[in-house]
C-alpha cells in the first residue's frame, strides 16, 4: 500500500470511529509502528489529525488530502514547502524578533521555519554566540563571520530537522543564554506554549529553562491554540511575536498576564 493510501485509510478510521491506536492501524495495514507514527506525524502536521500518545484523534480543522482548494487551510508538512508557507508573516516575525538581538548576546534558537527567517534577517556585521538544535538554522549561520555557533548534538527528527534526546537536554542544563527563540506551533493565554511531539517538547522546555528572556515566535493562526504536551507555561514566556500590530484587541489577553507584545 502506498503511503497516500496508508494515510486516506487512517483518516478514514479516524472519521468513523474518532480515534485510532497505533498498534492496530499496524496490524491492519500490516505495516511496522515506526512506519504508523511516522504517518501520524505528517498527518498531524498537515492538521488533518492530532496526535495522542498511541495514536491520533480528530482535529477539529481536518482536511482532505484531496481537496486543497482552501489554501488557508493547508499546512504542507515536508521542511521544504513549510519554508514558503505563510513566508510574508514570518517575515515580519523575523523582523520584529532581530530588534531583541545585542552584541555578545548569547542565544538559543530551537526548530521551525520562522526561526529560520528569524536567522536569515539577522544583519551580517552581527557579533554574538548561537545554539540551536535545528540543521538548517546552524548551516545558515555559518554564512555569518562573526558570529560563533554551536550545534546541539543528538537523535535527528527527519521532518522537522532538529535534534533531540538525552544529550541535549545535558547540553542544555550547562548553559545560560541572554535569549531564546522557541518556534511556536500554538500559544494559549492559560496553558502557555504547546507541542505534539513530547521529545521537542523537552528540548522546548530545556531551552526555556536555560535562558533569561524566553520569546515565543507565532504567527497569529498559533494563537489561543493548544496540542496535548505543555513546553512552557504561559506565566515563563516573556515576549510574544506575531505578525499583527501589538495592539490589536486579539492580543490584549497576554499583555494582562505580563507577556511583552511585539
Amino acid at each position: 500500500m502506498l503511503k497516500e493510501e496508508r494515510h486516506q485509510f487512517i483518516l478514514n478510521e479516524i472519521r468513523a470511529n474518532n480515534k485510532v491506536l497505533s498498534s492496530e492501524l499496524s496490524t491492519r495495514l500490516n505495516v511496522s509502528e515506526d512506519t504508523i507514527r511516522r504517518d501520524l506525524r505528517e498527518l498531524s502536521d498537515l492538521g488533518s489529525i492530532r496526535r495522542v500518545h498511541g495514536g491520533a484523534v480528530k482535529n477539529n480543522n481536518e482536511i482532505n488530502l484531496e481537496e486543497h482548494s482552501d489554501s488557508s487551510a493547508y499546512i504542507p508538512f515536508s521542511y521544504e514547502d513549510r519554508e514558503v508557507y505563510s513566508k510574508a508573516k514570518k517575515e515580519v516575525i523575523a523582523k520584529k524578533a532581530v530588534s531583541l538581538l545585542r552584541d555578545d548576546n548569547v542565544i538559543l534558537i530551537d526548530g521551525g521555519t520562522t526561526n529560520l527567517e528569524l536567522v536569515k534577517a539577522i544583519p551580517m556585521d552581527y557579533k554574538g554566540t548561537v545554539i540551536t538544535n535545528c540543521l538548517p538554522i546552524a548551516t545558515k549561520l555559518v554564512e555569518h563571520r562573526f558570529v560563533e555557533v554551536y550545534f546541539l548534538g543528538g537523535r535527528i527528527l527527519p521532518n522537522a530537522l532538529v535534534t533531540v534526546g538525552h544529550s541535549v537536554i545535558q547540553e542544555l542544563k550547562e548553559i545560560r543564554a541572554d535569549i531564546c527563540f522557541l518556534g511556536t506551533r500554538s500559544i494559549d493565554v492559560q496553558r502557555g506554549i504547546t507541542d505534539i511531539d513530547r521529545e521537542e517538547v523537552e528540548v522546548k522546555n530545556a531551552m526555556s529553562q536555560s535562558a533569561v528572556n524566553v520569546v515565543s515566535v507565532a504567527s497569529s493562526d498559533k494563537l489561543y491554540t493548544t496540542q496535548p504536551f505543555l513546553c512552557v507555561s504561559s506565566k515563563s514566556v516573556t515576549t510574544l511575536i506575531t505578525e499583527l500590530d501589538p495592539n490589536e484587541v486579539t492580543l490584549r489577553p497576554f499583555v494582562e498576564i505580563g507577556v511583552k507584545v511585539l
